[in-house]
C-alpha cells in the first residue's frame, strides 16, 4: 500500500536530499529558501520527520554534541523513490496566492481614499523590500548551491525576486492611478 504524504513531507525529504541533516537545519534552510512560497515551522518539522522515520522513508541516528541531544536524518531508498515519484507526478493542487496584504487590497473599498493610497504605498514598499532582500540575500545563497551543481533553488530564488519586483512595479502603477484620479 502506498503511503499518503502531504507537501510538508516532501519538503523534509527534499531538504534532507539537499544536505540539511537535522530538523533545525531543515528549518534554517527553509527560512532562507522555501518560506517565501512554502513556509514551515519547527512544530511542523519534527513531527513530520518522526512520521517519515516510522514509515521507513528516513533513518535517524544520534548526533548529540555534549549534553545537547540531536538527531541526524538521512533519506532512505524508499524515501528517495517517494520524493522522485512526487516530483514526477502531474497532479497539482490549485494555484494559490495567499497574502494578507492582497486580502486587504481586495477589501480596500471600505477605506477612505487616503487610506487606500496609504495601503497601496505600504504594499509597494513591502514588495520593494522583499525584492531587495531576495536579490541581495537569497539569490546569492542559492547561486552558491548552483555553482555546486544544484540548479533549481537558484531558479526559484530568481523567480521569487522577479515576482516581488513585478509586484512593486504593478503597485506603483496602481498608486499613480489613484494619485491621478484623486
Amino acid at each position: 500500500m502506498a503511503i499518503k504524504l502531504k507537501p510538508p513531507a516532501y519538503l523534509m525529504l527534499g531538504m534532507l536530499r539537499l544536505g540539511a541533516s537535522s530538523g533545525y537545519a531543515i528549518k534554517k534552510a527553509a527560512d532562507v529558501s522555501t518560506r517565501f512560497f512554502w513556509p514551515t515551522s519547527l512544530a511542523q518539522v519534527y513531527p513530520e520527520l518522526a512520521r517519515l522515520e516510522r514509515e521507513g522513508l528516513v533513518t535517524r541516528r544520534d548526533d548529540s554534541h555534549g549534553a545537547r541531544a540531536r538527531s541526524a536524518y538521512q533519506v532512505t531508498d524508499r524515501g528517495d523513490a517517494a520524493l522522485l515519484a512526487w516530483l514526477r507526478s502531474t497532479h497539482e493542487a490549485p494555484l494559490q496566492f495567499r497574502d494578507e496584504g492582497v486580502l486587504r487590497l481586495f477589501l480596500a473599498d471600505a477605506l477612505p481614499r487616503e487610506d487606500q493610497v496609504a495601503l497601496v504605498r505600504r504594499l509597494r514598499g513591502r514588495a520593494h523590500a522583499a525584492a531587495v532582500h531576495m536579490h541581495n540575500e537569497i539569490v546569492p545563497l542559492a547561486q552558491a548551491l548552483e555553482e555546486g551543481g544544484t540548479r533549481y533553488p537558484a531558479v526559484v530564488a530568481r523567480l521569487g525576486a522577479d515576482t516581488y519586483q513585478y509586484a512593486e512595479k504593478w503597485l506603483a502603477r496602481l498608486e499613480a492611478e489613484l494619485d491621478r484620479s484623486g
